[in-house]
């Protein structure tokens, strides 16, 4: 009877140890319990939101199917698909969701004012002339020395909406646009482009690896086999390249080895007993490599190459972390 009681009372020591191993890994982010929202699942979720509320906003206002408000709703979708973590559906939010209202209310605006010409032009013109239009708070103000516009045109500009000054020229009965407004608008636009390109350049950089990139990922220590004089047992050039290549196949956005970033021109090789990374040596014994990926996908793609080198008494120590920093390598000239 004592000994199955000691039984119970062991099994059920073991069991509260392995449920706070689980829970204490599950702190760390190194899994997720099927069925949670991960941070990543999280951030889509919000990017869909600000593609619907756009989609919305489009369809509201009637530009929906206008092809610039197409083009940069598909783009959006597009970008956020292909988003592998989180911080970069945050970037991509700020940017595109900007982008996209922009666009949304040029589309909108170019509507209005074409309406206002669709009215002015159904009337008789004169050959030549010139009409200010201008709404401020609830008034319209029209500016026409030569009353050229008939009282019925008015009261239909009266029912418009519009925020903005028109300046409109008659030339041969025929009403066209010379909005100051206009110009400020482009402005506008073209600094929030700018702002846009610019954190697309930041963003493509920091995937080249020529810019510093923050996000969760692994470091992992490669160790040379203890107390070993034979070449068998060295980490060479051949070891980091296959633990690399599993790294970008399982998705990692950066990768960093012995603080070296890699980039599209980087080397790895060895010369003599010493490892070459962008032509500098780097510390070894452990050599560090650090990807910024989803944790247990980059983790887990190592476990071949892991099994390889430790025939040879080579080992890997692999350790997530929530958030790893990248340098970005520095002999990069724009």
């Amino acid at each position: 009877m004592l000994k199955k009681s000691g039984y119970i009372l062991y099994t059920a020591v073991i069991l509260i140890i392995l449920l706070n191993i689980i829970l204490f890994l599950r702190i760390l982010s190194v899994f997720y319990f099927p069925g949670e929202i991960t941070p990543l699942d999280r951030a889509s979720q919000g990017a869909q939101s600000v593609i619907e509320y756009s989609e919305e906003l489009a369809k509201s206002y009637g530009v929906d199917e206008q092809k610039s408000v197409t083009d940069i709703l598909a783009r959006f979708k597009y970008e956020v698909e292909k988003a592998n973590n989180a911080e970069e559906l945050a970037s991509l939010m700020v940017d595109y969701g900007r982008q996209t209202q922009d666009i949304i209310f040029r589309e909108l605006q170019q509507k209005r004012i074409d309406k206002v010409f669709k009215i002015i032009n159904s009337q008789n013109l004169p050959k030549k002339g010139k009409i200010t239009i201008a709404r401020t708070a609830e008034q319209l103000k029209i500016l026409d020395p030569d009353q050229i516009l008939t009282n019925k045109t008015r009261e239909k500009l009266e029912g418009l909406t519009f925020n903005q000054t028109i300046e409109i020229q008659i030339k041969d009965g025929r009403a066209s646009l010379v909005s100051t407004g206009d110009f400020f608008n482009q402005v506008d636009f073209l600094q929030t482009k700018l702002a846009s390109l610019e954190r697309q350049l930041k963003l493509i950089s920091q995937k080249a690896g020529y810019e510093p990139l923050n996000g969760s990922g692994i470091i992992i220590n490669v160790y040379d086999k203890d107390n070993n004089l034979e070449k068998m047992g060295i980490v060479h050039d051949a070891d980091i390249r296959n633990i690399i290549n599993e790294l970008v196949i399982a998705g990692a956005g950066g990768i960093e080895v012995g603080g070296q970033r890699l980039t599209v021109h980087s080397a790895i090789r060895c010369v003599g007993p010493t490892i070459l990374v962008n032509n500098k040596p780097i510390p070894v014994n452990p050599i560090i490599i650090k990807a910024v990926g989803e944790p247990r996908t980059l983790a887990s793609s190592l476990d071949i190459v892991r099994k390889q080198l430790e025939n040879f008494g080579i080992e890997i120590e692999v350790v997530a972390e929530d958030n790893i920093r990248l340098n970005g390598q520095k002999n990069y000239e724009r």
